[in-house]
């Protein structure tokens, strides 16, 4: 998708453990592309991660950086990422207040047309990661994110300006078409990969171009007209 749109730039991911997602995306950046890893790396993590990114993927202009997130510094932060980040990977601590404050702290170093890739949004034993995605979604600075797609176990976002972009160039892909649907969520559509319900990928289509034209505040509308505008049996299926 990214290389559709020609989008450049560093990659990133928070909570290193021993380097397995690292190493895939060692793997998948670009020529020239730094990769920045941020760990607590306790006991003998560090070691086993350098070793495991040597033995399995790619050491040129990879960045491990040790220790807790919340004790990050912004100046130690802007020092460490000095080109905008295409691709965030966040797997770190997973209670609420974690989750919400990694958000804060490096959104701000995504590129325009970056993708934060938030792990075990689905799992029941962390349901804070949930409640900070959705909150990190209402908050208002110089741009907003939201989630634009959800497979087994993440739930990825970008700029809401980009969500139906890159909504519309992931539906004819072989892994999507014709097996995803479309789902609302405050105001925002996130795709559903593998649904349970698929929809066609050129009804969902017709979906997002709908609900982004005229793009008109839904604030004044009440949740019965709502409910009844992206219910189950109509949005939910569709239509």
């Amino acid at each position: 998708m990214q290389e559709t749109l020609a989008v450049t730039g560093d990659v990133a991911e928070v909570g290193v453990y021993l380097g397995k997602s690292l190493i895939l995306l060692s793997l998948l950046r670009n020529r020239n592309e730094r990769l920045l890893g941020f760990d607590l790396f306790a006991e003998d993590h560090y070691e086993q991660c350098v070793s495991n990114l040597k033995k399995y993927g790619v050491e040129d202009e990879v960045i491990l950086s040790k220790g807790l997130t919340s004790d990050l510094k912004r100046a130690h932060l802007a020092s460490l990422i000095r080109s905008p980040v295409r691709f965030l990977h966040i797997d770190a601590g997973h209670e609420y207040h974690e989750v919400l404050e990694q958000l804060l702290l490096f959104s701000p170093y995504l590129a325009e047309q970056g993708v934060i890739a938030m792990d075990d949004y689905q799992d029941r034993e962390f349901p804070g990661i949930e409640a900070a995605v959705l909150d990190f979604c209402e908050l208002d600075r110089p741009r907003r994110f939201v989630p634009f797609l959800a497979s087994g176990n993440k739930m990825f976002m970008c700029a809401a300006h980009m969500s139906d972009s890159f909504q519309k160039l992931l539906l004819p892909l072989p892994n999507f078409l014709d097996s995803c649907r479309l789902t609302r969520v405050r105001d925002f559509n996130i795709l559903v990969m593998r649904s349970k319900l698929p929809v066609s990928s050129h009804d969902i289509e017709k979906q997002i171009d709908r609900v982004a034209f005229p793009r008109i505040s839904e604030d004044q509308e009440s949740l019965n007209s709502k409910s009844t505008m992206y219910s189950q049996i109509g949005f939910g299926a569709g239509e």
